[in-house]
C-alpha cells in the first residue's frame, strides 16, 4: 500500500514564467541614487545637528 507518493510536489510546479520586475531604465536608477543620497544628507544633517 502507498501512502506517499513519489512525485513532483504541487507546491513547487513552475510552468509559468513571472516577470514582475521592470527592465531597469536610466531614469528609475537615477532616482534610487537621488533618495540614497537624500537620505544619507538627511542622517548628515540629523547627526550634526544642523
Amino acid at each position: 500500500m502507498n501512502l506517499f507518493k513519489q512525485g513532483q510536489n504541487s507546491l513547487f510546479v513552475e510552468e509559468e514564467s513571472y516577470n514582475w520586475a521592470t527592465p531597469r531604465t536610466k531614469t528609475n536608477r537615477m532616482l534610487v541614487y537621488l533618495s540614497i543620497l537624500f537620505v544619507m544628507a538627511g542622517m548628515l544633517f540629523g547627526t550634526l545637528g544642523l
